[in-house]
């Protein structure tokens, strides 16, 4: 594997680039989609020429539920389904469940799919057939958020009908999310892999700022961050190896190889257990800080897995299936 000299000029504090609430005006043009494509319109317009900047916007999207769309691009009357038949999706309290989430990219239209700890899967709800979700993580208070490789934007989800909102393009290329800090609530964290940098992602506007280079030459990558140790773990798909993450210069430190092939993984930190899940390929595996990797199940998804996401808090529709 090949080092790379960190640039200094990148190397940014996370903590002085979160304000710590979500009150300032500003922030990207959102819409309301349903899993059919549909779309509220909220005002404005999405600036796709975005630039990512050392000082992001933050802003809550607000969107306007008396106008939606039937296509992305044509209006209609009525509004968007936004959640359940209530239009809530039972998150924010309560202890997770013993479950994951990916996407089934490899069915037409993707799937959401619920992913038990022991490795069986259930069908949530299907996706719009227009969108690509190649990464999803849950904020704490239960918010589902993807990155939309087709659009390179990222999407709040509605777990539990698949309909989605417009948050904002992260001004980057294809990157993989985790969450960040409890006290930077609405902040993630990412992985460039094309860029071989760690990234911040302001969950409220879309966009991605660069923090610094990871050390390594990345292939394919997944992040999850873990609250016992205070940082995110990162493992990388080329040279098989589990890092912890650095995420004030971006900087990655090897802690073990896997000992076991991977290709294009996904990562999720449970909350329940702080137990490290690894998907890749058909298998779901258990994996613990000496790289080992356990199998669990063969999953049952008709494409590859690339991405988890382990809740934060009770879901009822998740949670009763």
């Amino acid at each position: 594997m090949r080092t790379l000299a960190c640039s200094s000029s990148v190397l940014l504090l996370l903590a002085t680039a979160c304000n710590g609430n979500g009150d300032e005006e500003g922030g990207g043009d959102t819409a309301m989609v349903d899993s059919g494509g549909t779309s509220t319109a909220s005002g404005g317009t999405t600036n796709d020429d975005a630039v990512a900047t050392d000082d992001p916007t933050t802003g809550t999207p607000t969107p306007d539920p008396s106008t939606s769309t039937t296509g992305m691009e044509t209006t209609d009357d009525g509004p968007a389904d936004s959640g359940s038949e209530s239009g809530e999706t039972s998150a924010g309290g309560g202890d997770p469940g013993d479950w994951l989430l990916t996407v089934d990219n490899g069915s037409n239209p993707p799937r959401l799919m619920r992913v038990g700890l022991g490795g069986d899967t259930t069908e949530v709800c299907e996706l719009a057939p227009t969108v690509n979700y190649d990464s999803l993580v849950f904020l704490r208070d239960g918010t589902l958020i993807g990155h939309n490789a087709a659009e390179n934007r990222i999407d709040e989800i509605n777990p539990c009908n698949c309909s989605f909102q417009i948050i904002g393009p992260t001004s980057l290329g294809p990157i993989t999310l985790g969450l960040g800090p409890e006290i930077q609530e609405g902040l993630l964290v990412g992985i460039d892999p094309a860029l071989d940098a760690v990234v911040r992602v302001d969950a409220t506007t879309g966009l991605a700022t660069t923090v610094g280079y990871v050390g390594f030459m990345y292939g394919t990558a997944s992040v999850a961050w873990s609250d016992a140790i205070s940082a995110p773990y990162a493992v990388e798909g080329d040279n098989d190896f589990l890092y912890s993450v650095d995420i004030t210069s971006g900087m990655t430190t090897p802690i073990e190889a896997l000992t076991e092939d991977v290709t294009d993984p996904g990562l999720a930190v449970h909350p329940n257990d702080d137990g490290l899940y690894l998907c890749s390929g058909s298998s779901l595996f258990t994996l613990d800080t000496a790289g080992l990797l356990l199998p669990v199940a063969t999953l049952g998804l008709s494409g590859p897995c690339r991405t988890l996401a382990a809740p934060q808090t009770a879901l009822d529709c998740v949670d009763s299936l």
